[in-house]
């Protein structure tokens, strides 16, 4: 059976024709996505973008699933294959028109020696994958990016920076890093910029940041966000709803959701 979670947006057209698995709460599903297979687990607050699939050859197979953590992001015509398995971790992002892949074969493998790929696909948490190529067999690790349109037909360690076709580690220490107190003060005037340019933020909120928290005032409402360990105090309103949601756009994240007129935490 598969379940589908608390304040899931599922368009109309969306195609899930699953045997078991959940979807969990908050996700956004848009037109023409499809999700199959014997078994799929999606963490919670997955954004599966228009035309976006899951499934694929083989996947009512006992060898076939999709098991990913939280924030999954699939951009438009992303497809992941789950013949032989997927494993996904937290706030991962498939992007437009990446390709993920557990099987491949199609010529003679056994009068022409064609080529035959079988094998699973693990991809650790934080990971960008916009406009890439994955193949069979394949494990990345933590913090990884990748360059856009690369093939990945090798195993990615941790922290990298990769790109090319086939892909190559451009930099073995890029992810984590630590930016400077003017750094994050310049990235928090972008993103509050950005969100003065949203509709649905009232004009009037302030939006304060000191010693890395965020703190939101709207008619006598208060929130903090605390952008090191992650967590929201304070009451819910129209600007901390818009706000939390332009931090997510920026890729930072926060376990919490709305109760009443309270932010609390996931349990």
């Amino acid at each position: 059976m598969f379940s589908i979670g608390k304040n899931c947006k599922i368009h109309s057209s969306v195609e899930i024709n699953v045997i078991d698995g959940y979807l969990g709460d908050g996700s956004v599903l848009n037109s023409g996505v499809k999700i199959e297979g014997r078994l799929v687990e999606i963490g919670r607050e997955a954004f599966l973008d228009s035309g976006s699939t899951i499934g694929g050859g083989s996947c009512f197979s006992d060898t076939a699933f999709l098991k990913t953590k939280d924030w999954l992001h699939m951009g438009s015509n992303s497809h992941i294959n789950t013949a032989m398995g997927v494993t996904v971790g937290n706030s991962v992002g498939i992007g437009v028109n990446t390709k993920i892949f557990t099987h491949g074969a199609y010529l003679d493998s056994f009068n022409t020696g064609g080529p035959t790929q079988w094998a699973p696909v693990v991809i650790g948490d934080n990971v960008w994958l916009p406009n890439a190529w994955v193949n069979p067999g394949v494990t990345i690790g933590n913090n990884v990016v990748v360059a856009a349109m690369s093939l990945i037909n090798n195993d990615i360690p941790s922290g990298s920076l990769v790109g090319g076709v086939p892909a190559k580690i451009l930099n073995s220490e890029y992810l984590p890093k630590e930016l400077s107190v003017e750094e994050k003060k310049v990235l928090i005037a972008t993103i509050k910029t950005q969100c003065f340019s949203r509709g649905d933020l009232n004009p009037n909120a302030q939006i304060n940041y000191v010693d890395n928290k965020i703190t939101i005032i709207e008619n006598g409402k208060i929130t903090d966000f605390d952008l090191i360990n992650l967590t929201i105090m304070g009451d819910v309103s129209q600007a901390s709803i818009a706000v939390k949601d332009q931090l997510r756009r920026n890729g930072i994240r926060f376990r919490y959701s709305q109760d009443n007129n309270s932010w609390v935490a996931w349990a």
